[in-house]
């Protein structure tokens, strides 16, 4: 009877034991988390000193709950936010469950991944420094790695922390990242824009660089067009100028009849891009473990140009890095990207778990 009631005994606290809980069938979770932006503060077109932020928890941290995790921070392209791996942009990708099914079957190791919201009133802040628009570099490598680190159960080293970005999102990676080094580690930009400025209009464009130089007011602004938006707000985060309300942005352009006119003053400013920047910063990329990709068909023909022109100056400066020119536009392949070359490549490069 003794020895019946003992087995009764056992079982009955087998059952109610609550350990671990297996990853593969656990599942990450997406939090959408209001962030304090004091970078962000005074800037001149009335944008909040806050910032919405997705934040990818994997499946394992809420079953290890001792368990500290690598980051990975992703920019988003113009024109979009913090939701863009989200709700299906990118041919359906949805960030939570490709991280959740590559993590099942052993392709990627578990991190959380970080999304800030970029879309201001210019709709995309170039994640650039700027009098116009705020620090919103500032804000990306101190503001938001700083709210992450106390909020969530990370691996506080740069040896840990990634930047990968797609277009906008790619450009901000590189001059994040050669900034910052003693922040993150390893970058991966995918089709980045805006790595060099011509200095005579390239063809295609000079009907949106008219329609920038036309704009007077910001009732008129969405009006204006995807491409002629996206040098306002390039200009604002590079070329601000407090005399120039209400948009603050200083045009490298000036209409004179049929022609557009250089300013070459005010193009240097637009002139500070990563191609511009490698050889200062040389040093400091080399402190990186860096990937870039391009689509050969890129509706922006300058993007497949000039990534590989960074590829060439960078192997010229001994800075390691992995290039690739792939069969594609400028985003239809980002979730494959995403999925079999950005994911893996921070699972490699970040140091993991403990």
């Amino acid at each position: 009877m003794r020895r019946r009631l003992s087995i009764v005994v056992l079982v009955s606290a087998l059952v109610v034991y609550d350990g671990p809980t297996s990853t593969a069938s656990a599942q990450g979770v997406i939090h959408r988390d209001s962030v304090p932006a004091p970078a962000l503060r005074h800037n001149m077109v009335g944008d909040p000193a806050l910032d919405r932020v997705s934040v990818y928890l994997p499946p394992g941290y809420d079953t290890h709950p001792r368990r500290r995790y690598p980051v990975l921070y992703f920019l988003h392209g113009f024109d979009a936010d913090d939701r863009a791996l989200i709700k299906g942009a990118y041919q359906n990708l949805n960030i939570r469950l490709s991280m959740d099914s590559l993590v099942r079957a052993g392709a990627v190791n578990e991190m959380i991944i970080v999304m800030p919201n970029a879309r201001n009133a210019y709709d995309g802040s170039f994640y650039t420094n700027s009098p116009v628009t705020g620090n919103w570099e500032q804000f990306i490598a101190r503001d938001l790695v700083n709210y992450v680190d106390r909020k969530y159960r990370t691996l506080r080293t740069r040896k840990a922390r990634g930047l990968a970005g797609h277009s906008m999102g790619g450009y901000g990676v590189l001059r994040v990242g050669m900034r910052h080094p003693e922040t993150f580690s390893a970058v991966y930009a995918l089709s980045a824009c805006c790595l060099a400025f011509s200095y005579s209009v390239e063809r295609g464009y000079e009907k949106s660089w008219r329609a920038a130089l036309a704009l007077r007011d910001w009732s008129d602004f969405p009006k204006a067009g995807f491409v002629a938006n996206l040098l306002m707000a390039f200009g604002a985060a590079s070329a601000p100028d407090a005399n120039s309300p209400p948009f603050y942005v200083a045009l490298p352009y000036v209409a004179s009849g049929d022609s557009l006119i250089l300013d070459r003053r005010i193009a240097r400013r637009w002139s500070v891009r990563p191609l511009a920047m490698v050889r200062e910063y040389a040093d400091k990329l080399k402190r990186l473990a860096i990937a870039f990709d391009a689509g050969t068909s890129d509706g922006f023909k300058d993007i497949p140009i000039r990534s590989a022109e960074l590829d060439s100056l960078m192997t010229a400066l001994g800075i390691e890095h992995s290039f690739e020119l792939y069969d594609g536009g400028h985003g239809d392949h980002i979730r494959l990207r995403v999925e079999t070359k950005v994911l893996p490549f921070f699972s490699n490069a970040l140091q993991q778990a403990h």
